[in-house]
């Protein structure tokens, strides 16, 4: 009984303690001093190996290496002429959604270091005084530059939907146009009718590919802050 009485009265006590919450102004966070900024490095590697070549285990089905992108009021009717596998008619309401795919997508990205820090800003109000405001500051340094290495897609083509997609919807992913990887034939009939070549063959069809390797130098930084009705560009 006595342990029980000593609980609750612990727990009483923890009820009663509380911390208010302080509004603080420009003047109070300017007198708060913080410790140093942090040096970050961020590395994005998409559909890649360890050696940077395109990984063809992850993207063995070639559709789930796709970015899409669907436009509003971008449809195809079927009219005369037209195969099953493509219609031609536009059409802003109804019909077979068009995409704008990027295939073979892979790449990577190294920001090697940028740097993350609290500083103080100064500039000229419209009134004319001095302000001084804290902010944030991201800077960059020309001495550790932004690598791309092989980033990029292999083509970028127009599908469409094999449904009408206003209508309905399929069950079978081959239908959707942002996974359709249709594929460049060796045969000699295809490279007879210019459909097809030796270089081609084997990889997904499409108007045009992007390929970047590169090093990037920048030098500067930007600083981020709460903008108010002092400053004359806000």
């Amino acid at each position: 009984m006595k342990k029980m009485l000593l609980l609750i009265g612990c727990l009483l006590g923890f009820s009663t303690a509380q911390a208010g919450l302080v509004e603080l102004d420009n003047a109070a966070l300017q007198a708060i001093e913080g410790q140093a900024g942090a040096d970050l490095s961020l590395k994005l590697a998409l559909n890649q190996k360890r050696d940077g070549t395109f990984d063809k285990t992850i993207c063995s089905n070639p559709g789930y290496c796709h970015i899409a992108l669907s436009l509003n009021n971008r449809f195809v009717k079927w009219q005369a002429g037209d195969t099953n596998d493509t219609w031609t008619q536009p059409d802003s309401v109804s019909g077979r959604k068009l995409w704008l795919v990027f295939k073979g997508m892979q790449g990577m990205i190294n920001v090697q270091r940028l740097g993350l820090d609290g500083v103080d800003l100064k500039y000229k109000s419209k009134d004319g005084p001095e302000i001084l405001k804290p902010s944030i500051q991201l800077s960059f340094s020309a001495a550790s530059p932004i690598q791309i290495r092989n980033f990029g897609f292999e083509a970028l083509s127009i599908e469409q939907d094999s449904f009408e997609s206003t209508a309905a919807e399929s069950n079978f992913e081959g239908d959707y146009g942002y996974l359709k990887a249709p594929k460049y034939s060796d045969s000699a009939q295809d490279y007879a009718n210019f459909k097809s070549s030796n270089y081609d063959k084997g990889k997904e069809t499409g108007f045009t590919g992007l390929m970047m390797n590169g090093n990037m130098a920048l030098n500067g930084k930007v600083m981020i802050f709460s903008c108010d009705g002092s400053h004359p560009r806000c």
